[in-house]
């Protein structure tokens, strides 16, 4: 209904034409993080169809479904976490757990665009293996340092072995280790029974 006055009400959100197509702006906020206004944005070429995503866009606005922010995923732990109240080892155990599981597969995707398919989908990845190595063959090297991948670890007894015993040495009789280099082998991350 029009205001009594005759003066005509502001529209939220807006339908603009842009070559052969209309884009819908709304809208949604400002951002919580940058302190920037933030839009909720699609384009299409039916015009009828742009005003229905206008009203689905706000409705979303009006029930608060939409992320306020554009910030990603590992920027959003990485505040958690400095403000998270946990002993510090807990703190470590989750740091590492972010850095190693969640921030290689999902620490560039926007939160507005996180979905519980693609959590589900790094859940069914973590389920086969916990290095999400999709199934493809690789070394597990002991050290990021360059290394020989196959070393034997001599046990030489007490004290400091002389340059005769380390010529005489019998690697069988002094149980000596070989350290290798592995190849992966498909492991499932363990859960912990409450």
């Amino acid at each position: 209904m029009p205001p009594k006055n005759g003066t005509k009400r502001r529209q939220r959100g807006f339908i603009r034409r842009r070559g052969g197509s209309y884009q819908v702006l709304v809208y949604a906020g400002t951002d919580p993080l940058t302190g920037k206004d933030s839009y909720l944005t699609a384009s299409t070429k039916d015009e009828r169809e742009a005003e229905r995503i206008r009203t689905r866009f706000l409705a979303q606005v009006d029930e608060q479904r939409q992320a306020a922010t554009k910030a990603k995923l590992g920027y959003v732990l990485d505040e958690w976490l400095k403000v998270h109240d946990v002993e510090e080892t807990t703190r470590d155990n989750y740091r590492w757990y972010v850095e190693r599981v969640i921030r290689p597969a999902l620490g560039d995707v926007p939160i507005k665009k996180l979905t519980a398919r693609s959590l589900e989908e790094l859940y069914a990845q973590l389920r086969h293996c916990r290095d999400r190595c999709d199934g493809k063959p690789y070394v597990e090297h002991r050290s990021e340092e360059p290394h020989e991948c196959r070393a034997v670890r001599h046990r030489w007894g007490t004290g400091r072995p002389s340059a005769r015993a380390r010529e005489i040495h019998d690697c069988a009789k002094a149980r000596c280790v070989t350290v290798e280099c592995k190849q992966h082998a498909c492991s499932r991350w363990q859960r912990v029974a409450p």
